[in-house]
């Protein structure tokens, strides 16, 4: 469930980055044509240059919106084929005066293109992509002849650099995100909170004055001159008898995680299974964080699925959620969210820290959708 799965767009802009790779190709090609300029037309200058080019054009298309989810890894795949292929090139172009300057900029520019590529994947797999081009360059480099270990290290600062700051980057508007959302959440847990409370006196009220009009009532059917009711009388009982009934029903058969949902207008979006008393006795300190965590499963599903490209899943399981809770040992609760259509590493990662502060979860995805369990530690009221 760690935040690093969860996957991009990674970057706030994708232009900028493709921009900052075209300028950087432009740099490569000039350093190239310098360089075939004072030690006679290499072949390999134009490969490296031509390679490059091809792996931006790649680049661009792996971080492109519209391009489906089921070709990215091929397209990552053959970046880093051409990738390395430059970087080979380049250091077989290389002489002592020329050479190296050409090798850094090639460097650098694979680097950062590793945040074009990764555009839309995940931090795992930006962090995993960056040191790999890292370890090609820095190697090639040192392999190089005319190479000094102090231009080894600049050679393996440049490859990491873009790597780190957009790693921070990553996390940072993450944590961002997470702090806003967090604390709009708790304005709307709030805000439910408190329409809970107010159907609740509701409903304690419409019980009061069912109880009153029942003493009256009797009351009045007490100081009746005798025991056969007229029917205004009779009527009256059985109206009241079914209001209370009514009542009753609605006090027993609802709980406080399908109220909540209600009112978010997300009830029909999940089920809560029975028993509800199981529900019910949940310990109040983990009421806002298992609430939280069910709305942002029914939001997360409903908005991804409605702009994803993905199947579709069979008709009356889309998207749905059901909710289990079940006693676990003598203290605990095993809580088991079923979420029909969506994979987990499509869910928000504001998730992941409800269900931290929930206990041990473990999350697996299948062929209808997703299943997270969380084993609670204990109910502490």
């Amino acid at each position: 469930m760690s935040r690093t799965s969860v996957e991009g767009p990674l970057f706030v802009s994708r232009g900028i980055l493709a921009t900052a790779c075209f300028v950087l190709w432009i740099l490569n090609f000039y350093l190239a044509f310098e360089a075939g300029n004072k030690t006679g037309a290499a072949p390999w200058h134009a490969l490296a240059t031509g390679l490059d080019l091809l792996g931006l054009a790649v680049a661009v298309r792996a971080s492109d919106a519209a391009t489906p989810r089921g070709r990215l890894a091929n397209l990552r795949a053959t970046w880093l084929v051409l990738a390395v292929a430059s970087a080979c090139c380049a250091a077989l172009a290389t002489v002592q005066e020329t050479g190296l300057a050409l090798i850094g900029a090639n460097a650098l520019l694979s680097a950062v293109a590793v945040l074009l590529v990764s555009h839309l994947w995940n931090l795992r797999g930006f962090v995993t992509l960056t040191l790999a081009i890292a370890a090609v360059n820095t190697a090639l480099h040192a392999v190089t002849p005319g190479a000094d270990p102090r231009t080894t290290s600049n050679i393996l600062f440049l490859s990491l650099l873009p790597g780190v700051v957009g790693t921070l980057s990553v996390l940072f508007r993450r944590d961002a995100l997470q702090r806003k959302g967090a604390s709009g959440l708790s304005g709307r847990l709030d805000a439910l909170t408190q329409a809970i409370n107010a159907k609740t006196s509701v409903r304690e009220l419409e019980l009061a004055v069912t109880k009153t009009q029942i003493d009256e009532l009797f009351a009045k059917v007490a100081h009746a001159p005798s025991l056969s009711l007229d029917p205004a009388t009779a009527r009256e009982a059985r109206e009241l008898a079914g209001h209370l009934r009514q009542l009753l029903l609605q006090e027993w058969s609802d709980n406080w995680l399908a109220e909540a949902l209600e009112l978010e207008g997300l009830g029909h979006n999940v089920i809560v299974a029975q028993p509800t008393d199981v529900v019910e006795g949940l310990p109040e300190s983990s009421r806002p964080a298992i609430l939280a965590a069910t709305m942002l499963m029914a939001m997360g599903a409903t908005l991804r699925g409605a702009h994803r490209g993905d199947a579709t899943p069979r008709p009356g399981a889309a998207h749905r959620i059901h909710f289990f809770a079940e006693k676990s040992g003598q203290d605990g609760a095993r809580l088991t969210w079923r979420i029909g259509g969506v994979r987990k590493n499509r869910l928000s990662p504001l998730l992941w820290t409800e269900l931290d502060s929930l206990g041990l979860g473990k999350a697996h995805n299948d062929r209808e959708g997703c299943s997270i369990v969380v084993e609670t530690a204990g109910w502490r009221r």
